[in-house]
């Protein structure tokens, strides 16, 4: 995963004309399988010598949602809970928590 952001990270400060990347923000789903720190300790082994080096790294974490078809509302699920919280329904998920999104990057040129 860290190979794949530095390469969209590259990509756009390249587009950008940035000499440097200083950080990254990302949006990251509790469910995706990636830790905070092996990301950042992974995406460091990597950028050594990019215009990534020593970027910093900020993770948003999102959980996991869904709806409740018999209450029509959305919750999230506490923790291996998947029932509603008012009706006790088990709900659709809306949103898996699984993905791993760049929400922004910061540069210098």
């Amino acid at each position: 995963m860290a190979a794949f952001l530095l390469e969209r990270v590259e990509h756009h400060a390249g587009r950008l004309e940035a000499s440097k990347v200083t950080a990254i923000n990302l949006l990251v789903g509790e469910r995706s399988c990636l830790g905070d720190d092996a990301l950042r300790f992974s995406f460091d082994l990597l950028t050594a010598g990019t215009v990534a080096e020593g970027a910093r790294i900020t993770i948003r974490r999102t959980p996991m949602r869904f709806h409740c078809p018999t209450c029509d509302g959305a919750y999230v699920p506490a923790e291996a809970d998947f029932a509603c919280p008012s009706c006790l329904t088990i709900g659709q998920v809306t949103d898996d928590g699984g993905e791993m999104l760049i929400e922004s990057v910061e540069i210098e040129r």
